[in-house]
């Protein structure tokens, strides 16, 4: 059974339980963090943050990631570490600002960090948090992001604002976890809450007077009254809450019974089966096939292509000498078409190249262009269209050769099923007229049923389906192959043979989704033995790589991908208009 079967396994079983993790290098708890926001007059916001993090092995150090949106940025950054010695790392784009602490024992930073409890105090000022509307201005700081991959066990806010507490309002989004939250002064709202578990967000928002502003420089002006919608938004959250809580705390039982019918479809059908092949490792390419298919069958859903599909296409393109790499460096990677006669390149590559150059000018083309210039509903067209084309590489009769999809079919359909009944229980819910008891036992039997065949339609075909002994081979094979090119200490022992293996592997490894794991280990590779760039530069694919192409090549098609997002208006109840992000250990 791999990994990501138990892991969805654990997933079902587990749906309302706590999870249980088990400690390794690098884990981490947070016993308490103390956060100081002060607002000032001009709309900046200093915010200093003493997290404790109690650390079980060994680690390099700490991290902590805040989220930026469109104009926002952070000025002034400081770390403190009473006790140990780091060095402080900032690394920034356009959405979030990364704060990397080093952490050492010793004044000469040689020994690392060790099953210690460590104080970080990062401090730094937030400009273009604040909002200030027509009628009133507000503070919406995500206290507790959801990205913590630990929970906190004491979480204390005190929030400053530039005037008194007088005509102001205030919200916990959400209050479940508050234990006090009031005005210790004038000025001053200290908030304490506990027991947070990881991956929760927690946000805090206060409606305080425009006039406590002399300026709006460092603020995000908005011409519009907003003070009616933001309480009236507030009262829907929180009557929202009541609800789903009231729904939780009765009906908690019942999902169990509606877990089962899953994993016997599971046991029945989704079982691989036993082989011969039990290699760790491989070190070359194990099959013939071609990047497109081994993305299509290994990764993710059998039978479809995702985004590092696309990326190994481009790639191959390069490789293959159909794509020029003109420049590339941590801005920008600059790409131009050559010469070479596209007549035999199948449609999804012509397809690929004739996107691309949309966006030449005078033969170049910019990658960050792309996503600063691309209109995301014209990409989404033609993303699904190419998908389409690609898919032709992998034909049915391999997949049937590879994979039996009869269990995955079959959990669709009971999800289907699911779906549909859980709409009629609602509509019967809601139009017959019952005793209050009945209906909110129907309703959350709806709700239950409803949730669940979601999560089952998005649970990846090979969950119940089953690999033929082929296709587990071939997949195994695959996934070995993906362990060699993420072990480096492995590339030091057996490196690829030339120059020319080197950008082979690399357009496997985009198809495998690990492009950047192997690119940083392809580079630490050719810095420790002093390989000049000259050689590297005699591949395109390696120059591409070595010097920052996938990332860029990832961040402008990612944000073609996600969702738009605008800073502007009024921020959603728990969205949180600024603040949260994450960290942890590194």
């Amino acid at each position: 059974m791999n990994m990501k079967k138990l892991f969805i396994i654990s997933l079902i079983l587990m749906f309302l339980l706590v999870p249980v993790s088990f400690a390794d290098d690098g884990d981490y708890t947070i016993p308490s963090a103390i956060k100081d926001i002060t607002v000032l007059d001009d709309g900046s916001t200093v915010i200093s943050e003493e997290i404790v993090y109690d650390i079980e092995g060994r680690i390099n150090g700490v991290y902590r990631d805040i989220p930026l949106e469109a104009n926002q940025t952070i000025t002034d950054i400081s770390v403190d570490t009473p006790g140990f010695y780091n060095t402080v790392e900032v690394i920034e784009d356009n959405h979030r600002t990364r704060i990397k602490v080093w952490l050492y024992a010793d004044e000469d930073k040689t020994q690392k960090t060790y099953d210690a409890k460590v104080a970080v105090t990062y401090k730094y000022t937030f400009n273009k948090g604040v909002k200030i509307y027509n009628d009133i201005a507000e503070l919406q700081y995500m206290t507790w992001g959801k990205e913590w991959d630990s929970g906190v066990q004491y979480l204390e806010s005190n929030i400053h604002i530039p005037g008194s507490n007088e005509n102001t309002e205030y919200w916990n989004n959400p209050d479940d976890y508050v234990v006090s939250s009031e005005w210790t002064s004038s000025n001053t709202l200290t908030t304490i809450s506990e027991k947070l578990g990881s991956h929760t967000s927690y946000e805090q928002r206060i409606l305080m007077p425009t006039s406590y502003f002399k300026s709006t420089e460092n603020a995000q002006v908005i011409n519009m009254d907003a003070k009616a919608q933001i309480e009236q938004d507030q009262k829907k959250y929180q009557d929202d809450r009541n609800f789903r809580n009231m729904l939780i705390s009765a009906l908690t039982w019942v999902l169990g019974l509606f877990m089962i019918l899953p994993l016997g479809i599971y046991g029945l059908f989704g079982r691989e089966p036993k082989i011969d092949y039990d290699a760790e490792y491989e070190y070359d390419l194990p099959t013939d096939a071609t990047p497109i298919q081994v993305n299509s069958i290994v990764i993710g859903d059998v039978d479809s292509i995702d985004d590092n599909g696309m990326y190994a296409t481009i790639l191959d393109l390069i490789n293959r000498k159909y794509i020029k790499v003109i420049s590339s460096n941590e801005d920008d990677t600059i790409i131009r078409q050559t010469q070479e006669d596209t007549s035999n390149l199948k449609s999804y590559e012509k397809s690929l190249l004739s996107y691309l150059s949309k966006f030449a000018i005078n033969g170049d083309i910019s990658l960050k262009s792309i996503g600063d210039t691309e209109d995301p509903s014209n990409y989404k067209t033609f993303k699904s269209s190419w998908e389409n084309q690609a898919k032709k590489e992998v034909p049915d009769s391999m997949i049937k050769r590879f994979f039996n999809s009869k269990g995955s079919t079959i959990f669709n359909i009971f999800a289907a099923l699911l779906f549909i009944v859980s709409i009629i229980m609602f509509f019967v819910s809601v139009w017959i007229d019952m005793p209050m008891s009945r209906f909110i036992v129907l309703f959350a039997l709806a709700m239950i049923l409803f949730i669940e065949s979601i999560v089952m339609f998005c649970i990846p075909n090979t969950f119940a389906g089953r690999w033929t002994p082929e296709g587990k081979e071939f997949h195994d094979k695959w996934k070995s192959f993906e362990n060699y090119l993420e072990d480096f200490s492995l590339i030091k022992e057996r490196p690829p043979a030339s120059i020319e293996v080197w950008g082979r592997y690399l357009v496997y490894a985009a198809a495998l989704g690990c492009a950047d794991e192997v690119s940083k280990n392809m580079k630490d590779y050719f810095d420790l033995n002093g390989f000049s760039e000259e050689y590297f530069n005699n591949s395109s694919a390696v120059y591409f790589a070595y010097y920052g192409g996938f990332s860029h090549l990832d961040t402008s098609f990612s944000s073609l991908t996600a969702a738009s997002s605008d800073s502007g208006g009024i921020g959603s109840v728990g969205g949180g208009g600024f603040g949260g992000g994450g960290g942890g250990t590194f």
